[in-house]
């Protein structure tokens, strides 16, 4: 199989109290998909008009020291961060303020000039990175670059 046809069809992101995370998500434009909530298996699918999304699993239990594949002394292995593509950092520098959301890092050029990024966390701590794509050239010219540097 060559997977010339992958795509990413949700984001898992475990919380700990569904209305105070739906509401948190309401504000980046997601909405309750209701084909996709299952009570039963705590999982509550959200889309945003862009055909974007996440599954919020309501099952979490807080931890005292943070979020536990980030902020504890051990890192473990597991998804650290969802990163979502904007139009423009300075607008979603600006909306995050009005809307009392904390910057936890950036905006930042990285990746050689290739993008804008931004840090924020949700209310479970969860952590997600907002990019400003800055060169639509690099995108491209990185994929072809990757598969020659792993071909020898």
């Amino acid at each position: 199989m060559r997977f010339d046809t992958l795509y990413l069809d949700h984001v898992g992101i475990r919380v700990t109290d569904l209305a105070r995370s739906e509401a948190f998500y309401s504000k980046l434009g997601f909405v309750r998909d209701p084909d996709e909530f299952s009570p039963k298996d705590k999982a509550c699918g959200l889309i945003h008009p862009t055909g974007l999304r996440i599954h919020l699993i309501f099952n979490g239990e807080a931890a005292t020291e943070g979020n536990v594949l980030l902020d504890a002394p051990i890192k473990r292995p597991g998804y650290t961060h969802a990163a979502f593509i904007i139009d423009s950092m300075d607008e979603l520098v600006a909306w995050l303020d009005r809307e009392n959301i904390e910057i936890k890092e950036g905006p930042a050029q990285l990746g050689h000039g290739r993008r804008n990024v931004c840090f924020i966390r949700d209310p479970d701590l969860n952590v997600l990175e907002f990019n400003e794509i800055l060169n639509t050239q690099k995108v491209k010219s990185g994929y072809a670059q990757a598969v020659q540097e792993a071909a020898g």
